[in-house]
């Protein structure tokens, strides 16, 4: 039976953004009736009768969204989805979150009809943090790659490393904030060859720190801020392969849309992207945490056959595809 769902979004520039608006548009296709309320700038009013006039709640995040949702669940009764993006132990120790903060969590979270983990990693850190309720569920619906438009151009100062040789493309798209550890990017450039360039696609409250901090790249030209770019795929066409150096991630976008464009994506081992790549493409990870470590990656990358890594890339992409994904969305919203 289809249902109507109210989902409570966050606007933004990011991974969740672009999964809720995947979400909304699959579930549309299927004749599901979405409405999209982004819970900060609607009247409480409206988001009252809202969810009065819709079948399930959905919150595009477990925090925010969640909140919103847990009020509008009391006022209406109507069963309550909350989906769940990154690993919230990490997320919590990143914040420095207090007890209280924690005990409020953990009696908040009694809500929720139902959590959607975005992979093991998150069920995992979720699970690790509260006990379900006899009347709740978890269940883990990995992020997938809708079709994504051509995007604005990107203009790439692409120099050459000397001697005549050809530059190797590095690209970093994401925001530049203190999970995020974009500082180890400029150390691991700094032991790339000198034709190594890396152009960095995101804002963020560290652009400063990281602007002062690659000084000496900038001044040889190997070094390049590009700002805050509309999604698409010339986000990431420009290079040949895409850096990730995340303290923790859920299940990275910046990772899949590199992929379904062809375009490899080195990172540290952590434990999303061991999730995501032992399988088919261990050699996407680097060997330890250190940006020496990364480095070795990319080289190792450089050197391997491209047909290899173009199938090992597919393959991890049609794991994501969006009709599994919408699938099992369909289930989990049919169980409330």
């Amino acid at each position: 039976m289809m249902r109507r769902i109210l989902l409570l979004e966050e606007p933004g520039w990011g991974g969740v953004h672009t999964m809720t608006r995947t979400l909304a548009d699959a579930l549309t296709a299927q004749g599901w009736q979405v409405t999209a309320l982004p819970w900060q700038q609607t009247q409480w009013a409206t988001l009252v009768d809202a969810a009065k006039r819709h079948d399930v709640l959905v919150a595009a995040h477990n925090f925010g969204p969640t909140y919103c949702g847990a009020a509008l669940k009391a006022i209406t009764g109507k069963p309550l989805v909350s989906w769940v993006h990154g690993p919230l132990l990490d997320v919590l120790h990143e914040a420095r979150a207090s007890v209280l903060k924690r005990l409020w969590l953990r009696l908040l979270y009694k809500q929720v009809s139902q959590f959607v983990c975005v992979s093991r990693t998150t069920q995992d850190s979720l699970l690790g943090f509260i006990t379900l309720g006899k009347q709740q569920r978890c269940t883990v619906v990995p992020n997938a790659i809708a079709a994504m438009p051509e995007g604005q151009p990107i203009h790439v100062h692409a120099g050459h490393g000397g001697d005549g040789v050809a530059p190797l493309l590095l690209g970093y798209v994401g925001r530049l904030s203190a999970e995020k550890r974009p500082h180890l990017l400029l150390d691991t450039l700094r032991f790339l060859p000198d034709e190594a360039q890396l152009g960095i696609v995101g804002e963020g409250p560290l652009h400063r720190q990281v602007v002062h901090g690659g000084m000496d790249l900038l001044a040889q030209g190997r070094l390049h801020f590009l700002g805050k770019h509309p999604n698409g795929e010339s986000l990431y066409k420009p290079w040949q392969m895409t850096l990730l150096t995340s303290r923790y991630e859920g299940c990275p976008m910046t990772a899949l849309e590199s992929l379904a464009c062809g375009v490899p994506c080195v990172t540290l081992p952590i434990p999303a992207m061991r999730e995501l790549y032992d399988r088919d493409a261990p050699y996407l990870l680097a060997r330890g945490d250190a940006p020496v470590a990364l480095a070795e990656a990319v080289m190792t990358l450089r050197n391997l056959p491209p047909q290899q890594v173009r199938d090992d890339m597919a393959r991890i992409v049609a794991r994501h595809h969006v009709d599994g994904f919408v699938g099992s969305w369909q289930e989990v919203l049919r169980t409330c």
